[in-house]
């Protein structure tokens, strides 16, 4: 095999390419692939979840002096809010991240799919042309041997017809043949 998907993180997800095999893209690369971007996924998700609890436990408890609780507030309301951004920056980094492996598993499939159909049609092109000489060289056995038969039917036509003669001939001439008189 020759590429495998190891370091999803050095590729953007526009340069995978997957190689072409007998029927299609190798199936364990583009399955192994997507697992990786599953994985990937699911650990901006751990993440988002992670911020979101730190946010929640963010909760300072209230300054007993007066004076301090202003400022204290003012401080929790800054942390919250940069909590709250921290986790919607996560969030949107990881719904991204996840349409854009959707969208490339999707192209993925789609490539694979057009390439299994050229090669289908490209297996029956081959097919029927193969079909083809087939037929053509039997009908061309079958020519042949149709003339050397009609050649065989000529030979022993002329053979029996010979035959024919040959016992004719015999049956006109004597059995043996007679003496001639000399003159002495």
């Amino acid at each position: 095999m020759e590429n495998t998907v190891s370091e999803p993180e050095t590729l953007p997800e526009s340069d995978v390419r997957f190689p072409i095999v007998l029927r299609g893209y190798d199936r364990r690369q583009v399955d192994e692939y997507v697992r990786v971007a599953e994985k990937r996924v699911d650990r901006h998700e751990k993440a988002r979840r992670v911020a979101e609890r730190r946010l929640a436990k963010a909760q300072v408890p209230a300054p007993r002096d007066p004076d301090d609780a202003a400022g204290l507030g003012r401080r929790i309301e800054k942390i919250l809010q940069v909590a709250r951004a921290e986790a919607a920056e996560i969030k949107e980094q990881a719904r991204k991240e996840g349409d854009d492996l959707r969208a490339a598993a999707e192209q993925a499939v789609a490539e694979a799919e057009t390439a299994r159909a050229e090669t289908e049609l490209a297996a029956q092109r081959d097919a029927q042309l193969i079909i083809s000489r087939a037929e053509d060289e039997a009908a061309a056995i079958r020519s042949a041997n149709q003339a050397v038969l009609d050649r065989l039917s000529q030979i022993v036509g002329l053979v029996e017809e010979a035959r024919d003669r040959f016992g004719e001939a015999e049956a006109e001439s004597p059995a043996e043949p007679e003496a001639v008189p000399t003159l002495a």
